[in-house]
């Protein structure tokens, strides 16, 4: 088979080009700081790459479900805090108008003083989380509580709002309205407590007043342990927090190793890759110099 001068240009320039290519990935990839620029680059990699990416956006939304969830968590305790708060001081205020010896002025400050405290629970049931109402179910939009609860009527909603948190996986968040201010019209019931010692302190009735500071007593016993249930959520989000950082530094490694150089190694293989392709075009103008049959023609 005779070797044409065409063949052989033909073949020095595949040959080059195939050199060049070699130096422009390894370029590229140290511009980058990237293994993988493009599918073909290494598609098996590009694959368990998308997969990683796909898991990093997954805990990181979880994450953020698990922040939220906290908040409104936090909210919620705040709330039950405060509501503790007034029924200690409701406490206090039953005790001091709950003897024959308090003057008529003084339980008059009582009960003025005590229908302030009703009026504030009301607003502490009505509170409202980044624009939703914390204790009313998943009727979220919807008051729970009227004016005067313990005189009017009202239902609220038992459903349950949840956070995704995990695959699968799902936090309650919210705090039902009855386990923190108790059933209407029930004995236990917060507002009918505080209505009770209010009109007991208008009608100047020593008895009832006195008979309140039990129930007062029973009610900050309720609020304890709703706030424990609150607290033993926020305890369990904490070690989904943890776990979930773990996750994504994990995943995170995955893809770095998947995607990113090895520096050390790309810069021996730039440099390689440099010989050769200089190699190439020293090769071919040593080969493509005219001869002097080429001026004869």
């Amino acid at each position: 088979m005779r070797i044409t001068q065409s063949m052989m240009g033909k073949s020095m320039m595949t040959n080059l080009q195939t050199n060049y290519k070699r130096l422009d990935k390894y370029q590229e990839q140290l511009m980058t700081n990237r293994r993988l620029n493009r599918p073909s680059d290494d598609p098996v990699g590009v694959a368990s790459a998308l997969h990683y990416r796909s898991e990093i956006s997954s805990t990181t939304q979880f994450a953020e479900n698990v922040q939220d969830a906290d908040s409104f968590m936090k909210f919620t305790d705040s709330v039950i805090s405060e509501a503790t708060q007034v029924i200690q001081k409701l406490s206090e205020l039953a005790v001091q108008g709950g003897t024959d010896t308090v003057p008529d002025d003084a339980r008059e400050n009582i009960a003025r003083e005590t229908e302030q405290l009703y009026q504030h629970l009301v607003s502490l049931g009505n509170s409202q989380f980044k624009g939703k109402y914390i204790f009313n179910g998943q009727r979220i939009n919807q008051q729970p509580y009227p004016d005067d609860p313990a005189n009017q009527a009202y239902s609220l909603d038992t459903g349950v709002v949840q956070y995704q948190v995990g695959a699968g996986i799902y936090v309650d968040v919210n705090t039902l309205g009855d386990k923190v201010f108790g059933a209407k019209g029930a004995s236990d019931s917060i507002f009918t407590v505080v209505d009770e010692m209010k009109k007991a302190l208008v009608n100047d009735n020593t008895p009832n007043i006195a008979g309140s500071i039990p129930k007062l007593q029973g009610l900050l016993e309720k609020l304890t342990l709703a706030q424990a249930e609150v607290g033993a959520k926020q305890n369990r989000l904490e070690f989904t927090t943890s776990r979930l950082d773990d996750l994504n530094l994990n995943y995170i490694d995955l893809q770095s190793k998947t995607e990113d150089i090895d520096m050390p190694k790309t810069i021996t293989e730039l440099k390689t890759a440099e010989s050769i392709f200089q190699a190439s075009l020293d090769t071919i103008a040593r080969i493509s110099r005219p001869s002097l049959l080429d001026f004869l023609r």
